[in-house]
């Protein structure tokens, strides 16, 4: 059963995005996707447009 993310309150969507962004991932060597994301905005190696 697929439920979209419209069906959540505000708060508890901006909950769930902000769990997962900062659980731990072991594709990215036990890092965080938050800490994966400002590594690259800090490296400069960000595309920039």
């Amino acid at each position: 059963m697929r439920i979209g993310l419209y069906v959540f309150e505000g708060g508890l969507a901006g909950a769930i995005a902000a769990e997962l962004n900062n659980r731990p991932r072991k594709i990215h060597g036990y890092r965080t996707p938050a800490e994966i994301y400002a590594e690259i905005l800090n490296s400069g190696d960000a595309l920039i447009l």
